[in-house]
């Protein structure tokens, strides 16, 4: 290895963290060209992981690190739903449910090592409020994701069955108190009356906060005055009225 070589793989190997994955830019940034980094990888001084995206010899990228990786090239990225609501760890068995703002296809390398979907919806209209959006996200043992009341509306919103309709009564008994402030703020802007009306509906049952106080409150968008019917995938006709 040349003196320049080997000057470049020391500044890396010192300037990055072990865990991080080290896609062109990164490389490019320290004055390590593709093709270097390929030559690199070539002799075992990088782990390549995919096409132009490394790691540090002997590493695997953990759920994190892809992760994090992932956040820098997917708006919006996070955790959601049926994740959030139950125990998220590495080891599930549970496909991880990730949310994000614009339509993208999870590169291989990430679910071929761990078990994920991905899902994009505009569930939230933040025209006027663009900072509230990530205020209802949290930060969690380095992972982004919902607030459990987000995280709520994302699970009802893929309600497409009976059996989802039941799970989603326990998620809400199980639960417990909501916040109603961060209920508020979330449904003013929330575009599905679907997950609105079953939010209020399951809120009523759980006595997990005063829906008629929130309604009198905050301008929720539930639709018109009339029941909202609709078939769901198994048969069931799912009925729901503008307040829950």
């Amino acid at each position: 290895m040349s003196t320049q070589q080997y000057s470049l793989i020391r500044k890396l190997y010192i300037s990055q963290p072990r865990e991080m994955l080290l896609d062109l830019s990164a490389l490019q940034r320290i004055g390590i060209s593709s093709q270097r980094a390929a030559s690199y990888a070539k002799n075992g001084w990088l782990n390549r992981i995919a096409h132009g995206l490394y790691a540090f010899p002997e590493t695997e990228p953990s759920l994190c690190a892809g992760f994090s990786y992932l956040t820098r090239q997917i708006p919006g990225l996070h955790i959601g739903g049926d994740s959030v609501l139950g125990t998220v760890c590495e080891d599930d068995v549970a496909p991880l449910v990730l949310w994000g703002d614009s339509r993208a296809s999870l590169p291989r390398w990430f679910v071929e090592r761990y078990p994920v979907r991905y899902v994009h919806a505009r569930l939230f209209d933040w025209s006027g409020a663009p900072t509230l959006g990530t205020a209802t996200l949290e930060r969690q043992a380095g992972l982004l994701r919902s607030t459990r009341e987000r995280a709520l509306l994302e699970m009802l919103y893929e309600v497409s069955c009976s059996h989802d309709l039941l799970k989603a009564r326990d998620r809400f008994c199980a639960v417990g108190d909501v916040c109603s402030l961060t209920s508020g703020r979330l449904l003013q802007h929330c575009t599905s009356v679907k997950a609105v009306r079953l939010f209020l509906r399951l809120a009523r049952q759980a006595q997990s906060l005063d829906v008629d106080e929130l309604l009198g409150r905050w301008r929720v968008h539930t639709g018109s005055e009339r029941r909202w019917i609709a078939r769901l995938k198994d048969g069931t006709t799912l009925c729901l009225g503008p307040r829950g």
